[in-house]
């Protein structure tokens, strides 16, 4: 057993080298911000970002922050503006409808100079109302080959689009969980819609089960909003079901900024459920028991600005931009396991990147403020 963790933990940690794809578009040279700032008489107009979410989600707005520090980092904040007024969230229960109508406008305004996609649903609204020439950053996409913003055999996408896109990594996510702490039944659950398919994973999750033999058991009556009390329903069901392992997906309602998923957590404890975050720290640090981040912000952010940059016309055409490789991060939390009785294989303690525990101080401190 201790070849095959092995084997896999090696696999994921390969995720963010050797199967990255920096999938960006090409545009002309253009003149660079040093060169801009030598010429004589008035600076350029600056370039206007926009900003499209089909609702607000804790990532988005963390990779915003990002992408802007990472501006700043490069010395070209100073030529962008992010208007409010192009600052688009209709809300996670609105129609695809409003999102199309959303997109079209930014498409058609010719202010607009470059586009924040965030998520799966923006980026599709944006890609259906595409006008071919506006630059399009797709930020945080959960499955995009799933999704038909990644072509799976030549992984190329729309031109004016620059996606990060790393090749199988929630099938490796699913096999990773399932061979350090195995399970049988594992509950899972979204809004019965492509989106809501892909924001938590469900095609990797099924592959996986038929490869690796345990049953995945799905709720697929969340609401277009996945609110909590839908969530709350969802959990309850599962319970019924007899799952003993948990996945906690991007759904709304683990968004600790817009919800509190504190009694879903304690339900799934007291039931003795072994949970699994996507997202790593942030679910871990407040009770679930495993978690492996795929994304680290800070690298992520200095790649889109710098693509940002570059296709303005901002950055020297030598300029070395972020290539945006890093190693996911596995999380522990050892109160968790020590709850559920729980005795962590050493091979997983050694991997792991965090580890919150009571006993523990500084970096691998459990306490966290809610």
């Amino acid at each position: 057993m201790n070849r095959t963790i092995s084997a896999l933990l090696h696999a994921v940690a390969a995720l963010g080298c050797a199967l990255l794809l920096c999938l960006a578009a090409r545009p002309a040279h253009a003149a660079s911000a040093t060169e801009d700032a030598a010429r004589p008489g008035p600076r350029p107009p600056r370039k206007v970002a926009a900003y499209f979410e089909a609702g607000p989600y804790w990532e988005f707005s963390l990779l915003r922050e990002q992408i802007i520090t990472a501006l700043k980092e490069r010395g070209v904040l100073e030529r962008f503006d992010f208007p409010e007024a192009l600052h688009i969230s209709p809300g996670w229960d609105a129609t695809e409808d409003a999102y199309r109508d959303a997109a079209r406008r930014l498409m058609q305004d010719p202010s607009v100079d470059v586009i924040l996609g965030m998520g799966t649903a923006a980026t599709k609204a944006l890609l259906a109302e595409n006008n071919g020439r506006t630059p399009i950053m797709s930020i945080d996409v959960a499955d995009p080959v799933g999704a038909g913003i990644v072509d799976a055999r030549t992984g190329r996408t729309a031109p004016n689009l620059t996606i990060h896109y790393v090749r199988d990594k929630w099938y490796k996510v699913f096999a990773l969980f399932h061979e350090a702490l195995p399970f049988k039944r594992l509950g899972i659950m979204y809004h019965d819609s492509p989106e809501g398919l892909s924001y938590s994973n469900v095609h990797e999750a099924r592959e996986v089960a038929r490869e690796r033999g345990f049953t995945l058991v799905e709720y697929p009556g969340l609401d277009k909003a996945e609110s909590g009390a839908t969530c709350a329903q969802g959990v309850n069901e599962l319970l019924g079901r007899g799952i003993d392992a948990f996945y906690i997906s991007a759904l709304n309602c683990f968004d600790w900024t817009q919800e509190n998923p504190q009694p879903m957590f304690d339900a799934l404890a007291s039931h003795g459920i072994r949970t699994f975050a996507r997202d790593g720290s942030v679910h871990v640090r407040r009770g679930a028991l495993m978690g492996l981040s795929t994304l680290d912000y800070v690298p992520l952010g200095r790649f889109y600005a710098d693509r940002m940059a570059q296709q303005l016309g901002l950055l020297p055409p030598t300029a070395q931009l972020e290539r945006e490789a890093y190693t996911p991060k596995i999380t522990l939390n050892l109160v968790t396991a020590n709850n559920l009785g729980m005795d962590i294989p050493l091979l997983l303690l050694i991997s792991s990147d965090e580890i919150f525990d009571a006993t523990l101080v500084g970096t691998h401190n459990a306490a966290m403020p809610r």
